[in-house]
């Protein structure tokens, strides 16, 4: 069953692709839960815990991070740690909690955002 923050992902996801068409970004299935085997294999093949909920190729070619929290959602302990580890390399990071933070972030980030007309 999706919680609020995996359809507020889904709606950002479905919005990215109408007017952000471009942006090259994935998410890396990285929790829930699974068959220990798999779950090991998974770490074998290297999970990190608190890696954000959608990655980023930016246009200036570095990569960038956004973390979507529901209205009272809070970062994780793992996923505070893995903020400050590609942040303190150079990679853009953002908590949002709406579309429209996505966008202005991704504004901020240097995309091109087409006229709305989604939600």
């Amino acid at each position: 069953m999706a919680g609020p923050e995996d359809i507020l992902q889904m709606q950002v996801v479905r919005a990215l692709k109408i007017v952000c068409p471009d942006a090259l970004f994935y998410h890396c299935p990285n929790g829930g839960s699974r068959h220990p085997r798999e779950a090991r294999k998974f770490k074998d093949m290297g999970v990190l815990p608190g890696v954000a909920d959608l990655c980023f190729v930016l246009p200036d070619g570095r990569a960038g991070f956004i973390e979507m929290k529901a209205d009272k959602g809070r970062q994780t302990p793992p996923q505070r740690l893995f903020q400050e580890a590609v942040t303190g390399k150079g990679a853009a990071y953002a908590v949002c909690r709406s579309l429209d933070e996505v966008l202005s972030t991704l504004l901020g980030w240097g995309f091109t955002i087409r006229a709305r007309g989604v939600e």
